[in-house]
């Protein structure tokens, strides 16, 4: 059986260009398209306010007005907030807030994941992992979020796994820490396999991890919490 005829030289050139030519691009588009989404989003907070004042301005002027506003804003409350005055400003409403039904909810857990990108604790993020998911046997990679304790006194860990190529969205698992393995791999390039469609594999993946219950004791998590 004779093999396949290869391409001619210069069609397998003009392969060769084009893929490079999307390697460079699609980065490129993919990052221009995210900070024009959250450009959008953050500018739409305020636009509908401003726009009375300004709306003979050119859209990307308003817009930049928009973001600029919120982000003063965002600097002066943290200002707010480190004087003893701004606190007890602050934490006035706070009351206020936490005293509606439903809002109380949203408000809480809103503060709580705010704070724990604020303190040491936050370094949990930060540490890439291997479970058993969606079922025993077929691994997936992870992003250890806390250690605690179950009422058994088990040892368990919280573990984010994003979808790909999306790592917005994705599934919160509760497992045994003996059931956690760990990657030895930073966050950076944990997302990178996920976006990457697990075309980007960090040759590190295979040797680093020791296999099932090898999460060494600061792996980048909080201390265990009943």
């Amino acid at each position: 059986m004779n093999p396949a005829p290869h391409p001619p030289q210069p069609l397998r050139t003009h392969r060769a260009r084009f893929a490079s030519g999307l390697v460079v691009l699609v980065p490129l588009v993919v990052t221009i398209l995210f900070l024009r989404f959250v450009f959008s989003l953050t500018a739409s907070l305020l636009l509908p306010f401003i726009d009375p004042a300004v709306e003979h301005w050119p859209w990307i002027w308003r817009a930049a007005l928009s973001v600029g506003i919120l982000v003063a804003a965002v600097y002066l409350l943290g200002v707010l907030a480190t004087h003893v005055v701004g606190r007890r400003i602050l934490e006035m409403g706070e009351r206020i807030v936490l005293r509606l039904p439903f809002v109380k909810v949203i408000y809480s857990a809103s503060k709580q994941v705010a704070a724990a990108f604020q303190t040491s604790q936050s370094r949990a993020f930060k540490s890439v992992v291997f479970i058993d998911f969606p079922s025993q046997g077929l691994r997936s990679l992870g992003f250890l979020t806390a250690r605690f304790q179950g009422k058994d006194g088990t040892p368990m860990c919280s573990v984010f796994v994003p979808t790909t190529p999306n790592p917005t969205t994705g599934f919160l698992q509760i497992v045994p820490e003996a059931d956690v393995e760990a990657t030895g791999l930073s966050l950076e390039e944990g997302f990178k396999m996920v976006m990457s469609l697990g075309t980007l594999v960090p040759p590190s993946v295979g040797s680093a991890a020791g296999g099932a219950g090898s999460l060494p004791p600061d792996a980048g998590a909080p201390p265990l919490t009943p």
